[in-house]
């Protein structure tokens, strides 16, 4: 299925496994709890309209972007509900972030009264962030209090949220976990003595909603468990225990590519730049339409498996800007034109965003946004009737 799409190199994005996704993370907090579905850096590759889309017909009416921008193309897109803008906005982006009715962080007061300044019709919706422990943005827990009371007591600005952000973003440090859970819950204890209504409590991003369900409070705010399930740990990590009914969520995107070429490369040969790569024997190789230009890591130079006719087969030399080359020796006749898949699965082989990102020292968010920012996506199932109809279907390929 995938040969018919006109493109030399793409990244699918399945949008029956991001819906099915998104269903048992809702199963999983149970009815009352709302997701706050992260769909920042363009949903982290995925395509922040067509998840967003996805996932207002699933039901989630809450977002978060890091941008004043990413909020407003998703209002002009004519996504409903609440976009909360993680960032502080800067005084030159309030005006547009008003008109867009972003709910944006406070991590001080000062921004608070930027923003009832400004605000002419509505209230301004907020959401203030503490700072129990990732010491980056947010009001310090040890005296948020005083200054909640102040963001209160403006005018034109209604707190429609607190929350804070876990330092181990693993979600396997459970004493890291409970030492900042347990100072936030000590603001919100403060706050609820001063008569202050907070609105909507969330603290649990991807990893900790999996693995700490007395942390999902009124809402968890999932972000790449979303769209890779718990393959989206890393390696080592994939083992911890979670909550059985997340172990059926699976990866959204693969990215695939074309064989540009085939060529027999004599035994002593060098392969591609630099001579990283010396042919030990006479050998069949394949030049691949994807490269670092493409978002495909140059630190996987001899370095990674690609997928071929359902079987992996190892990239020798360098990764250039735009093309890769593999040997294809195992896998038998090559032809141009056919089709190699970079990250997702083929047939019972899978390569997977954590595999990739283990192989040259970073973590899969940063594998998922090169590839998926960098390349054209296609949607699959974006019908919602079609999407439906073959939800029950098992998704051992995206093929």
């Amino acid at each position: 299925m995938s040969a018919e799409i006109p493109q030399k190199t793409w990244a699918e994005i399945d949008s029956q496994i991001l819906r099915r996704n998104i269903r048992l993370l809702k199963q999983a907090v149970g009815p009352g709890r709302e997701i706050v579905l992260v769909v920042k850096s363009d949903a982290y590759g995925h395509g922040a309209r067509a998840v967003a889309n996805v996932a207002s017909e699933e039901g989630v009416s809450h977002f978060a972007v890091a941008a004043v921008a990413e909020g407003a193309a998703l209002r002009q897109a004519d996504i409903q509900g609440e976009i909360i803008l993680l960032h502080p906005p800067f005084d030159f982006e309030i005006e547009t972030a008003l008109e867009a009715h972003l709910s944006p962080t406070i991590s001080d007061l000062a921004t608070a009264q930027l923003l009832n300044d400004q605000a002419t019709r509505d209230k301004a919706g907020v959401h203030v962030e503490i700072n129990t422990g990732v010491n980056r943005l947010g009001l310090d827990w040890q005296n948020a209090i005083d200054t909640i009371l102040k963001i209160a007591a403006l005018p034109r600005i209604q707190i429609r949220g607190i929350f804070t952000h876990f330092r181990a973003s693993d979600g396997i440090d459970s004493v890291s976990i409970k030492t900042q859970f347990e100072r936030f819950q000590q603001v919100l204890s403060a706050a609820e003595k001063a008569g202050i209504n907070v609105g909507l409590r969330h603290a649990a991003s991807s990893m900790v909603a999996a693995r700490f369900p007395e942390c999902h409070l009124d809402a968890i705010r999932p972000g790449i468990i979303a769209y890779t399930g718990l393959s989206g740990l890393a390696a080592k990590d994939q083992g911890v225990a979670a909550l059985p009914m997340l172990s059926g969520m699976d990866s959204v995107m693969s990215v695939r590519t074309r064989v540009l070429h085939t060529r027999s490369v004599p035994a002593g040969e060098w392969i591609h730049y630099g001579e990283a790569y010396r042919a030990p024997r006479q050998m069949t190789v394949a030049v691949l339409a994807i490269g670092y230009g493409l978002g495909y890591p140059r630190h996987l130079t001899n370095n990674a498996d690609v997928l071929i006719h359902g079987k992996r087969v190892p990239v020798v030399g360098t990764v250039g800007m735009d093309m890769t080359i593999v040997a294809t020796d195992a896998v038998g006749p090559v032809s141009v034109g056919e089709v190699a898949t970079i990250l997702g699965r083929d047939g019972q082989e899978r390569i997977t965003a954590a595999e990739i990102a283990e192989r040259i020292g970073t973590i899969p968010y940063e594998i998922l946004c090169r590839l998926g920012n960098s390349l054209p996506r296609v949607v699959r199932g974006a019908n919602e009737a079609q999407t439906h109809a073959n939800l029950a279907a098992p998704s051992d390929t995206h093929e």
